[in-house]
């Protein structure tokens, strides 16, 4: 359901990239090549399209979020004064980069995704020194943090993943791992699709339907919504705080 797919079923592989000297791919993240910016797009959209063939559980979208659905997500962060901000699902980078062009010069993005080579592709693509590409699952934001040379908490998590199409035990996790990782005041933003409500298909599990607002109040003390009815298709953008430990 995102913006990308779903950057995070369970997976023991994790590749992080942060300090000087530590590598992503083979390639320092601090001195990486310059490469045409529309090859590696190109190279990450048509992983992405290609991913939702193979595995549509993961990926849960043909297609990129929207300008208009980007917009909703990051404006719901509130990234302003954000010193540490974790997007679980990286995807193509169509977030990523928005949320890059709003957080503050000296924050840091630490990007999450389950796919290795379309991570690769996006960090090449968007070279800023404030982005971390972890490869690995968002179940596991504190152990990836920790390994990325990141202790404490985070102030916004904002997840790209199909919430609907994970299985519940991951959907928990994932949750979980959420919370653990943010600040007292943090924010989580999360988006889904509203036909979702009605109805969804998994290869895997088959019909049937997700609430996710609901969902979420059972984790959240305070949660506002914002329709993007010019998203393909039209989706729910869900900014919450106040987490139920």
């Amino acid at each position: 359901m995102p913006a990308r797919r779903h950057a995070s079923a369970h997976s023991h592989t994790r590749l992080c990239t942060t300090p000087p000297g530590v590598t992503f791919g083979g390639i320092p993240l601090q001195s990486r090549p310059h490469v045409r910016p529309a090859i590696d797009r190109f190279q990450a959209v048509w992983r992405f399209f290609s991913n939702a063939f193979r595995d549509w559980d993961q990926t849960a979208s043909f297609v990129p979020s929207s300008r208009f659905l980007v917009d909703a997500i990051v404006q719901g962060a509130a990234l302003s004064r954000a010193r540490t901000v974790v997007e679980l699902g990286a995807g193509t980078g169509t977030v990523t980069e928005a949320l890059l062009a709003a957080m503050p010069a000296d924050a840091r993005l630490f990007a999450v995704e389950i796919d290795g080579p379309l991570l690769e592709a996006t960090a090449r693509r968007l070279p800023d020194p404030r982005l971390v590409p972890i490869h690995g699952s968002a179940a596991d934001i504190t152990a990836l943090l920790a390994a990325a040379g990141h202790h404490g908490p985070v102030d916004a998590v904002v997840s790209c993943l199909g919430m609907s199409l994970l299985t519940p035990d991951l959907r928990r996790d994932i949750l979980i791992s959420s919370i653990a990782a943010l600040s007292p005041n943090g924010v989580f933003v999360q988006y889904g699709y509203l036909h979702a409500k009605v109805v969804v298909y998994s290869p895997v599990r088959g019909w049937s339907r997700f609430n996710l607002q609901d969902y979420l109040r059972g984790h959240f003390g305070q949660i506002k919504q914002q329709r993007v009815i010019a998203n393909f298709p039209p989706a729910d953008v869900f900014v919450c705080r106040q987490a139920v430990q």
